[in-house]
């Protein structure tokens, strides 16, 4: 007897019951360049510093965003490359994402370590963006010396405060290298 199914749809059926099984894939060795700039482990933050210290963590993600690190715009989705010769700055914003609020503070963790923000600047376009008044208050800014940042690559972290001053909010981990 002859099948009532054309031949590319038994071929096609024949597939699909195939993908029920996994297939080995082979797997290419890291290429040098692309892990140069992934550090092996996250550094725990140091606990005494920043306006977070003392405080548990929250396991909820920070309202944030980090506009720019020196003249480096964007570094959230660009990899940013600094000068390391001097200061380095810091700005965005952050805010409490549970209490849909501005935070107590914002501290930015660079390699650990937690440095305290001056925090509150006016941003009409935060408070615009997830249309919440309450939000236009949530700017940062933070400039460490010169010398703070060394040369090579560097791991930065916005935290923010809780409203209610009883936790912090972590964002990703937010690569950069200074040169």
């Amino acid at each position: 007897m002859r099948s009532l199914l054309p031949p590319f749809a038994v071929l096609a059926l024949a597939a699909l019951a195939a993908c029920d099984n996994a297939k080995p894939r082979p797997v290419d060795p890291p290429d040098p360049a692309a892990t140069a700039l992934v550090p092996a482990a996250t550094p725990a933050p140091t606990a005494a510093a920043g306006a977070s210290a003392g405080l548990a963590k929250r396991p909820e993600m920070a309202g944030f965003y980090l506009d720019a690190i020196n003249e480096a715009q964007d570094p959230v989705n660009r990899p940013a490359t600094i000068s390391a010769a001097g200061p380095v700055t810091f700005s965005g914003f952050g805010f409490d994402p549970v209490a849909k609020a501005p935070g107590a503070a914002v501290d930015v963790v660079v390699d650990g370590v937690a440095y305290s923000t001056a925090y509150g600047h006016a941003r009409t376009d935060v408070a615009s963006y997830f249309k919440a008044p309450a939000l236009v208050n949530t700017g940062y800014t933070v400039t460490l010396p010169a010398g703070a940042v060394r040369p090579g690559r560097h791991q930065v972290i916005v935290r923010v405060v809780s409203a209610d001053k009883t936790g912090y909010f972590d964002s990703v981990v937010i690569g950069f290298v200074a040169k």
